[in-house]
């Protein structure tokens, strides 16, 4: 009874387990069946609906580069052409309103609200242009083109993406069918600035209480690609008393390019938040490389290096940009200069003994950062034809038949009139120089070809001999008169104005090196 019992309930067990494991595997099989619909749903593409029509831009102008500083820039010409492409089936359309709209959009990454649209992005409209007055229908079959031209201000802001804030222009097509259906066209605009070259800037700094004194010579702009020369010279680093001498000795170098950005918001009349992030483009440092001079007076160290912006490839470097709306990027060089003291006697200059001291000398310097300038020819020198202010050009030659291409022009012809009169003028030499000399095969005078030399014959006024000239005779007035005064100007100013290089002068900061 006991055996049969347990069969029994080993059947009952065994009917559950079936039971349980079914539904299981139906959740299972329902779970395959649903992830298969989702990853086929992601992988079908979205219908789009047609559209009627669609926008195609043609730019002619070259690139838009704003050549020089805000305070003298020109600008950038900025021409083109937008084209309308019909993609109805029925080869047309029409449309009631047409518009484009140049924007220049500045965005915030720090606003003062999160959920403040207004504080986060702020947009201006810099021109818009109606191209339609009325409803117009457009055929498949035509050339559907818009002219376009816009004079960018050389005080605007070049496009910008700061770590802070973004500065970016744009146009925006948009146009309206007669059946309600809307096409918008977006295209973006990229405007960079690039300063022109000039001569090299020369820096000064001091380090009290040494007798240091750092000479730093640098290009005027530097490009956020490449690199860029650094001549340096660190005078003062001996000092003689009596019988020895201290003198300073360049253990280390170091250089880092700084970027410092800012953004101000602006809260209420007089005050704003303002947001300032630093970032390091590129830096290095030296420990051999340079040349020390401890015979001549003072003692001089001169060192040369190749520094750039671009040893960093986690940060990009922007360009220097002061915009109204409150973003502004600036660049610095920072050098750092570790000198320790030593100690030695003026017979012999080898026994060198280290006093322990050390220094660290610090410098800044600011730092131009600018596109490259290329051709560096700007829109009013050399100047692409601007379609709304194109003058009446003067009539050209043409034909005056109809069915020449070149028809409509100026058409020349004879002249049939009465003849001209011409007036015979009095001739202006000198007649008795310009008289036929005997044994001269032509009627044309012949110039003396010895030295000018004294004629005993009298001037018509009575005066004495004059010296002959190769076309006339110096009179006694003319030989008397002074000769002019031409006033020189300075070379060495001028060349020093213009090709020396600018000198900036400033105090460094020097403090004591721990060990």
């Amino acid at each position: 009874m006991d055996s049969l019992l347990h069969k029994k309930d080993k059947k009952r067990d065994d009917s559950k387990d079936r039971d349980s494991r079914e539904p299981k595997r139906m959740s299972l099989s329902m779970r395959h069946s649903s992830k298969s619909k989702d990853r086929t749903a992601q992988l079908s593409p979205r219908v789009t609906p047609n559209q009627p029509g669609r926008f195609q831009m043609i730019i002619e102008s070259p690139p838009l580069v704003l050549y020089g500083a805000v305070s003298n820039s020109t600008g950038a010409l900025l021409s083109g052409r937008l084209k309308f492409l019909v993609d109805d089936p029925t080869g047309e359309v029409r449309l009631n309103n047409f518009t484009m709209v140049l924007k220049a959009s500045i965005a915030s990454k720090k606003p003062v609200g999160k959920d403040c649209k207004d504080c986060s992005e702020k947009v201006d409209d810099l021109k818009t242009w109606v191209f339609l007055s009325e409803p117009k229908t457009f055929y498949k079959d035509r050339d559907n083109q818009f002219p376009y031209s816009f004079l960018f201000p050389g005080h605007l802001p070049a496009t910008t993406q700061a770590p802070l804030g973004s500065i970016q222009y744009s146009l925006y097509a948009t146009a309206v069918t007669s059946h309600g259906e809307k096409i918008v066209y977006h295209h973006p605009l990229t405007i960079q600035r690039a300063v022109q070259p000039g001569p090299d800037k020369s820096s000064i700094r001091i380090f009290p209480p040494t007798n240091l004194t750092g000479r730093v010579q640098l290009p005027p702009i530097v490009h956020p690609i490449g690199t860029f020369p650094v001549t340096m010279s660190l005078s003062g680093v001996v000092e003689k008393k009596g019988d020895s001498q201290t003198r300073w000795r360049l253990r280390k170098l170091s250089w880092r390019v700084e970027e410092h950005s800012k953004h101000a918001h602006k809260v209420s009349e007089g005050k704003s938040i303002l947001h300032t992030e630093t970032r390091i483009l590129g830096n290095d440092e030296m420990k051999t490389g340079w040349k020390s001079d401890f015979d001549t007076i003072g003692g001089e160290i001169h060192v040369e290096f190749e520094a750039s912006l671009a040893t960093n490839s986690k940060h990009k470097a922007v360009c220097d940009v002061e915009s109204p709306a409150g973003i502004e990027v600036k660049h610095n060089l920072v050098v750092e200069l570790i000198v320790a003291e030593e100690f030695c006697p003026n017979k012999s200059s080898q026994l060198v003994t280290p006093t322990g001291a050390a220094r660290v000398l610090r410098m800044q310097f600011a730092l131009v950062v600018t596109q490259r300038a290329g051709m560096g020819i700007s829109w009013d020198e050399e100047m692409p034809p601007v379609y709304e202010d194109v003058p009446e050009s003067p009539p050209g030659y043409g034909s005056a038949d109809k069915n020449d291409g070149a028809w409509g022009g100026a058409v020349m012809e004879d002249y049939h009139g009465p003849a001209l009169e011409y007036e015979e003028l009095e001739s202006m030499g000198n007649h008795d120089s310009n008289a036929a000399r005997p044994g001269s095969s032509s009627g044309f005078p012949m110039r003396p070809r010895s030295r000018p030399q004294l004629s005993s014959r009298r001037t018509d006024s009575g005066e004495g001999p004059s010296i002959r000239r190769q076309h006339g005779l110096f009179t006694n007035d003319e030989l008397g008169a002074e000769p002019p005064q031409y006033a020189l100007r300075d070379r060495e100013e001028s060349t020093g104005s213009q090709n020396g290089p600018a000198e900036d002068y400033e105090e460094g900061t020097a403090s004591t090196a721990q060990h």
